[in-house]
């Protein structure tokens, strides 16, 4: 009996060292986020695809949470909460980054055990964001242009098609329709491509990433083509992302999109190739029984 006794005895104590914490946490719940750009003209529109949030509090990691969350936090009374805007690189559910570009949101807050605070971080672009290009199809002519035997691009300014965001003005948008017919011949694709080369191959770039909006009802690859200094060694084409169609078959209406796109890696790579600039490409196919209405807007490529 003494013996069943000592066991019971240090089976509990090993249970109750292993068992976790009861400590109550505090909570902060983010339902939605906001982002503001300080100069329309140098830093254009202010949509974003913000997905998550990356939340340390007094310094410490607490990792990342898709939005809405709701964030326990071991910390109480004034805690420095500091939250990074997460992003889809390439529209990719599995690839969650931080988007560099985007400042941290830094609030104190004073947190209290088992109570929840309701927080709404709002962003902007970092001091120190290039913006290489911006193509809002709102200026004379256009930073992109279709290779030969493509369906061309174009400006539209039928409101139903624009691409909006509340508080802009924006009179067109870059439209692609196939398939096209013209001096060629029909054609059933299309492939356009930055009409001046892209000058980003310093040792010092830390990173090279693309925003685009876009409505599309067929697949769409984006990339970049590497010219070497060495005329020896050929172009390099890199596919970069994918783009699924994204209209909702329900509703005739088109559906907007953003997507963010690396660039840096590739870029990174091009130096052990010599590389001197590269083109931004954008293109698609479809069957010849089908038809396809390609929109786009708001194409910026950062650096810093």
């Amino acid at each position: 009996m003494k013996i069943k006794c000592l066991t019971i005895i240090i089976i509990a104590g090993l249970f109750c060292r292993c068992s976790p914490s009861m400590e109550i946490p505090s909570y902060i719940w983010v339902d939605s986020v906001s982002f503001q750009i300080t100069d329309a003209t140098i830093q254009g529109t202010a949509s974003h695809k913000i997905t998550d949030v990356w939340i340390s509090a007094n310094g410490k990691s607490l990792g990342v949470y898709q939005l809405p969350a709701r964030i326990p936090i071991l910390e109480y009374g004034a805690t420095n909460l500091s939250i990074d805007a997460g992003i889809l690189l390439g529209g990719v559910p599995q690839i969650r980054q931080k988007y560099p570009f985007y400042a941290s949101y830094n609030i104190a807050a004073n947190l209290k055990r088992g109570e929840i605070d309701t927080l709404q971080p709002h962003f902007t672009y970092t001091n120190n964001v290039n913006f290489y290009l911006i193509e809002d199809f709102e200026t004379a002519g256009m930073l992109f242009q279709a290779t030969d035997k493509s369906a061309p691009l174009s400006k539209t300014s039928d409101k139903s098609l624009l691409f909006y965001h509340p508080k802009e003005d924006n009179g067109y948008s870059g439209i692609i329709e196939l398939p096209h017919t013209g001096d060629s011949g029909t054609v059933y694709h299309f492939d356009i491509r930055t009409i001046n080369p892209v000058n980003l191959n310093d040792q010092s770039l830390y990173y090279c990433l693309m925003e685009i909006n876009f409505c599309i009802t067929h697949h769409v690859e984006i990339g970049m083509i590497s010219h070497s200094a060495n005329s020896s060694i050929p172009d390099r084409q890199i596919p970069l992302a994918n783009l699924s169609g994204l209209n909702d078959p329900k509703n005739e209406k088109p559906v907007w999109k953003k997507v963010y796109v690396n660039f840096t890696m590739a870029i990174g790579e091009g130096a052990g190739y010599q590389m001197r600039n590269f083109d931004i490409y954008i293109r698609s196919t479809i069957p010849s029984n089908e038809k396809a209405t390609y929109l786009f807007d708001n194409i910026k490529l950062l650096y810093n």
